[in-house]
């Protein structure tokens, strides 16, 4: 019988995607370093790992690997970040983003390639500057380099046809926000499209990859509903709905919820539209965030629900 190691399922991964190493390992390692994992002279820390993999669309379930305690501590914190970037908790991401920057600078004359790392910190601390006002012009511009620390030749176009990892999704997905909030529909909708398109390619061997479709398709709902295109609207709140209830991804599930219940009440369906904006709520109150409950609320008043 015999087994795959973790190198050459790498490199099977790549070949059948007609991949160069060097499109595979941008910003992630030197292809050098993606040579030696490949051929099994070399064992690829957490980080690289799951870059390589998510590029890839290679399955989380294929691999598990240890990691060293420095390591272990700088994943526990990018954790903590992630999660206060979800729940909109910019007040507590300043001191994690400097304690990420201490371990980081620690980690430096240890590890060869620190662009991921780099690239993740100086995104969290773009997007607090923005949560603090900073100009929306600025926040794009900056924004732009830090995508291309990974993709030098980012053009706002054919994302779909890349190697894109969850990190650069994210950045790509508030690109994109940026670019609506600054009135440049057309672009934002087209980054976004594209998003939407890559991940319904690749998200189905990623689970880290697919917790960001609803998200996106959240956004696209939510414009194409300002915009007033109510039916593309509706379906793409009814398409997150459903894949969140599918597959569990419960987090921007009551958003979805209400995006739902403003376009109903835009199309006239008001008792329809009663009842999503009550199952919003419910969820938002029953997992503590009152906030978005009362939100939700305002929403509903708005269409004198």
């Amino acid at each position: 019988m015999s087994y795959y190691t973790i190198g050459s399922l790498i490199r099977d991964a790549r070949e059948r995607q007609n991949c160069s190493q060097e499109e595979v390992c941008y910003g992630i390692c030197a292809s050098s370093t993606l040579s030696r994992i490949e051929n099994g002279q070399q064992t690829p820390g957490k980080r690289i790992l799951e870059g390589l993999m998510q590029r890839l669309g290679i399955a989380e379930w294929f691999y598990d690997i240890s990691m060293s305690r420095q390591e272990g501590e700088t994943c526990e914190l990018e954790q903590r970040l992630a999660r206060c970037f979800e729940r909109k908790e910019f007040h507590k991401m300043q001191k994690l983003a400097d304690e990420l920057e201490e371990k980081l600078k620690k980690q430096a004359n240890k590890e060869r390639s620190m662009k991921m790392q780099e690239q993740y910190l100086h995104f969290v601390r773009i997007i607090i500057r923005k949560d603090q006002g900073e100009n929306l012009e600025m926040v794009s511009e900056e924004l732009l380099k830090v995508i291309r620390m990974t993709i030098p030749d980012f053009d706002g176009i054919n994302i779909h046809k890349r190697l894109l990892n969850l990190q650069e999704i994210s950045i790509l997905n508030s690109i994109s926000s940026v670019y609506y909030a600054l009135g440049n529909l057309w672009d934002a909708l087209r980054l976004m499209f594209d998003l939407k398109e890559y991940m319904e390619k690749h998200m189905t061997n990623s689970q880290k990859i697919s917790e960001k479709y609803p998200m996106i398709l959240q956004n696209l709902s939510d414009w194409m509903k300002r915009e007033g295109h109510y039916k593309d609207a509706l379906q793409l709140c009814q398409t997150g709905i459903d894949f969140c209830i599918e597959y569990g991804k419960m987090h921007t599930f009551p958003m979805l919820l209400c995006n739902k219940a403003c376009v109903l009440a835009e199309l006239g369906q008001i008792e329809m539209s009663k009842e999503v904006f009550e199952q919003s709520t419910a969820i938002f109150q029953a997992v503590g965030r009152q906030e978005s409950a009362e939100q939700v609320k305002e929403y509903a008043r708005y269409y004198g629900i």
